[in-house]
């Protein structure tokens, strides 16, 4: 009989189909083995780029210029020179196109790679780090690990670009620089609302995200983000996250 029209075509786009019966039969957590696929939708030189620069907070560190590097300096950001590895690394990531088409709209893509990098500032907050970023990953570490999974930085935690207008107000909080739950939106909530990051610079500059200085350049950040183990969003979704196992959230 004739069914009734259920199309899953989305099973068809970037192996999906393949992907979740690789994760049903991979003998571990499903889950994991889906997160771990998506590495495949990015270059190997952004991959690299990526692990060069470090998945934990305090990877980052060998890089500050602050006094001890601890970032308790009252300069916040400082300039990453061209020509460094860090600089090299970031302009990577930057310009990284992904492995496979974008979901999203992709607009004028051969004038990506001639686009002009002004201007690389590194972030240095200390008491950002120290009472907000570290604590929040030793703690998603020990609740992922409660699961009886393994915390992996780079799974578990990625880097993404972020575009706003308020870029200094994050910048120099000396407490939480990104607020998910009083956050406003220049776009439609597709997912709910929050704080919105993009895993290619080229989305957040396509849509607009971007400040624009008063010299008419355009400014963004590149963060490193503590995802942990997603779930689907939903436009409707208030508050925190479903549970996913016992007391722990997604």
């Amino acid at each position: 009989r004739e069914g009734d029209r259920h199309n899953m075509a989305s099973l068809l786009q970037y192996d999906c189909l393949p992907r979740l019966l690789d994760a049903a039969m991979c003998g571990r957590d499903p889950e994991m083995h889906l997160m771990n696929s998506w590495n495949g939708m990015v270059t190997k030189e952004r991959l690299a780029a990526e692990q060069w620069l470090g998945f934990r907070p305090e990877e980052l560190h060998r890089l500050w210029q602050s006094e001890e590097q601890r970032g308790f300096d009252e300069t916040i950001l400082f300039d990453v020179s061209p020509g460094t590895g860090e600089y090299m690394h970031i302009e990577t990531l930057f310009r990284a196109q992904p492995a496979v088409p974008r979901a999203y709209t992709d607009m004028n893509p051969g004038m990506w790679q001639d686009l002009t990098m002004l201007k690389v500032e590194r972030v240095e907050n200390g008491m950002q780090e120290d009472g907000n970023a570290s604590p929040y990953c030793r703690a998603l570490e020990r609740g992922i690990e409660a699961q009886g999974l393994r915390f992996r930085p780079g799974l578990h935690t990625r880097w993404a670009f972020h575009g706003s207008s308020a870029v200094e107000e994050i910048v120099f909080n000396p407490i939480a620089g990104f607020q998910p739950l009083m956050s406003g939106s220049r776009a439609a909530a597709l997912w709910g609302p929050g704080t919105y990051f993009a895993r290619d610079a080229k989305y957040v500059y396509d849509g607009g995200f971007c400040k624009v200085l008063p010299d008419g350049s355009k400014q963004m950040l590149l963060c490193m983000v503590m995802t942990g183990i997603p779930c689907l969003g939903d436009p409707t979704h208030r508050g925190v996250m479903p549970v996913r196992q016992g007391r722990h959230r997604y």
